[in-house]
């Protein structure tokens, strides 16, 4: 594991929690990872009903979540963009989670951004890995907190 991990608690009191997970078709190999390990760390917890959705790619990410805010107690949407050689990289991860965060805004039910907008494959494959950086499980204990802060 790299020394930049940090240590993800497991937290308690989680099992009641529905907890929705919006994933892109793009990169799926990066994005099952990510999804992978949000689901184990969320089993960890005592989640036990997840509920899923697919998006094609990260701006989609934003309806997909929205719908599933309004039967969820939490919403996690990864995706992954990768730099190329158009502006389009830029275009999508900022519009992207522009509309995430407006979702934020709009609702009480947390939307955690989940988009690793990186600059090259490399730096997504070790974001992703569970072995490395982990993001997902990252993401799924970030999505928890947040949920238990606004509960409490």
């Amino acid at each position: 594991m790299s020394s930049d991990a940090i240590q993800i608690p497991i937290l308690e009191a989680c099992g009641e929690l529905k907890i929705g997970i919006v994933t892109t078709l793009w990169n799926k190999e990066l994005v099952s990872m990510l999804q992978k390990s949000a689901e184990q760390y969320f089993f960890d917890c005592g989640i036990q009903t997840i509920v899923h959705a697919e998006a094609v790619g990260a701006w989609e990410l934003i309806q997909a979540s929205k719908k599933l805010q309004h039967s969820c107690d939490g919403v996690l949407a990864l995706g992954t963009v990768i730099k190329g050689d158009t502006y389009h990289f830029e275009l999508i991860a900022e519009s992207a989670t522009q509309g995430l965060m407006h979702l934020n805004l709009q609702s009480s039910v947390p939307v955690t951004m989940g988009i690793l907008a990186t600059l090259t494959l490399e730096q997504a494959e070790e974001r992703a890995n569970p072995t490395k950086l982990n993001k997902g499980r990252e993401l799924a204990f970030t999505l928890l907190h947040t949920i238990k802060q606004l509960d409490g």
